[in-house]
Order: structure tokens, then C-alpha cells, then sequence
């Protein structure tokens, strides 16, 4: 809830911005569905219309993505819908024809850890399943018919032996998707990891630092182009964008838990949050000189 809140912020905030780079954007692009209101990013006032919109800011703008999320246990894809069950299979039921189809389970019977997650990516989706102990993360992309594109495992605890006592210790969780990436991050501090799964073939790119929010491109909004890491030990994040690596300490950032960012021009402006708390901070840095705008 609160990272919907979040991104509402971010993105009215800066409504007039957006606005003023690109004049010839559809008028749909202006309504943003809030709080069951409609706001019109140009005029900066609610709309009186009640009418359900079919397309707004949130579906139509290269944000999309951003605002469609994970599901625990239904997607709605190209007609077909994917169903998750709780024991870790997959259904799939075609809107049209009503007919549903098993997809293959090759985890059957293995104990789960968590609830599966289903999101859309490029050219298909993705399914998440959390398992225990040493069979990690099992993630599978496939297309609207059903058909695997690729499958792999992700590592998501550490084997620990203390004397007689042993167990496995999670230490990874998602923190966000792109559609063509989705982040994974430990949120153990004496274990800094970021795996980053590219959603295109199923690769994964493996960093030794734990990241609380990513950058996406300017462009599209759908490649990653930079890290933002926490140190709450001296208050501060470290920002890794392209070649660029900066630090910023405010007092606030050792109770945060998560960062959204947005790329404007030479500008990145970050909203901090706490995942338990309904307050955010919203900041600007000058990319060119690193310095805190406001």
C-alpha cells in the first residue's frame, strides 16, 4: 500500500514536469486514478467525473509497468489467465474458450516458503515460486500459451551449522521488477547481494551489495541503469548510476527500507520510505554535479 502512495506522490509531484517535456501527449495521459478520484496531472485538479477510465497515466505512459505490480495468485495475460495453487502449480485458463489447461510442476510435493508470485514481463510471464532451504527460488517465464521459455534457480538462504544445531538462514527477498528485470536483494546486513534476473533469457547478474532501490533508463523505463544502496550504520545511501558513484547522508535514510527514483533530464529524484510507515521523503540530485538539489 504504501509503495502505491509512494509512487502517487512521485508522480503527481512532478505531473507539470512531465507535461511541460512533451506537449503532445494523449489526453488520457493526464488522468491519474487516485484514492478513487481522478486527477488531472496538467491542471493539477480532481476530476468531477465518476466514470471508470479505461485508460489513464497509469496504463497508457511508459510508467505502465510500475503500477501493475506482483499477484499472489491471478494474471490476466493476452486473454489467458495464469492461476497460481498452493501447491506451487500452475493453471491455465483461456478466457475464451473456457478451457483450462495443468502446466507442468516440476517442483511437485517440495515444501514452499512464501506464496508464489506471478508478474507480467516482456513477451510473457513470470512465475515466482519461494521454496525452502536449498531449492531456493524456482522463477519460469512463460508465453500466453503456456509454453516454458526458460526456468532457474535463484539461492535464497545460507546453510548454517552451529555445534548439533543446523538450518538454512533466508537471507534474499524480491524488492521490484522492471519488465525486463526483476531485483532480488538480501536483507541481511552481514550478507550484501543484489541478483538481478533479466527476463528476456533468464541470465542473472549477481552484485555483492544489497540494494533498497533501483534506477530505471530515462528512456523507457524499463532497463536498469543504476543501484541505490543503504548504509544505516552512518545514515547515508550510495547511488550507482551508469558510471557515476555518489553518497548522500540525511538522518531519516537509517530508518528507511525502500527508494523509488525517477530519471528527468539530468535529475534524480527519490522518494524514501518506510514499508511500516506512512511517511516518504522526497529529494532531487543534480546528476552532473552529484549535489542535493532539494
Amino acid at each position: 500500500m504504501i509503495q502505491n502512495i509512494t509512487l502517487s506522490f512521485l508522480f503527481i509531484f512532478l505531473g507539470t514536469t512531465l507535461f511541460a517535456q512533451n506537449t503532445t501527449e494523449e489526453a488520457s495521459l493526464q488522468l491519474y486514478p487516485f484514492d478513487n478520484k481522478v486527477f488531472n496531472l496538467e491542471t493539477l485538479q480532481y476530476s468531477t467525473s465518476e466514470d471508470a477510465l479505461s485508460k489513464s497515466f497509469k496504463t497508457n505512459s511508459k510508467y505502465a509497468v510500475r503500477y501493475k505490480g506482483l499477484t499472489v495468485d491471478k494474471l490476466a495475460y493476452q486473454g489467458m489467465i495464469f492461476e497460481a495453487l498452493t501447491d506451487n502449480s500452475l493453471l491455465l485458463r483461456n478466457l475464451e474458450t473456457k478451457t483450462v489447461t495443468p502446466l507442468r510442476n516440476k517442483e511437485k510435493g517440495l515444501p514452499v516458503q512464501g506464496r508464489s508470485l506471478l508478474l507480467e514481463a516482456t513477451n510473457g510471464v513470470i512465475y515466482i515460486k519461494p521454496l525452502k532451504a536449498d531449492n531456493g527460488y524456482m522463477v519460469y517465464k512463460y508465453d500466453k500459451t503456456g509454453k516454458e521459455l526458460f526456468g532457474v534457480q535463484i539461492t535464497h538462504s545460507e546453510f548454517v551449522q552451529h555445534n548439533e544445531l543446523t538450518y538454512h538462514l533466508p537471507y534474499l527477498g524480491y524488492v521490484m521488477h522492471t519488465a525486463n528485470n526483476v531485483v532480488f536483494a538480501s536483507y541481511v546486513e552481514r550478507i550484501p547481494k543484489t541478483v538481478v534476473l533479466n527476463t528476456s533469457d533468464g541470465t542473472l547478474s549477481k552484485f555483492d551489495f544489497s540494494s533498497v532501490g533501483i534506477i530505471r533508463d530515462a528512456k523507457i523505463d524499463m532497463d536498469i541503469h543504476g543501484f541505490v544502496q543503504l548504509n544505516r550504520t552512518n545514515s547515508s545511501i550510495n547511488v550507482t548510476y551508469i558510471t557515476d558513484n555518489f553518497e548522500h547522508k540525511k538522518p531519516y535514510f537509517k530508518d528507511i527500507t525502500h527508494i523509488e527514483t525517477l530519471v528527468l533530464d539530468n535529475t534524480l529524484v527519490l522518494v524514501a520510505y518506510n514499508g511500516r510507515s506512512p511517511e516518504a521523503h522526497l529529494l532531487a540530485i543534480d546528476l552532473t554535479t552529484k549535489t542535493l538539489m532539494w
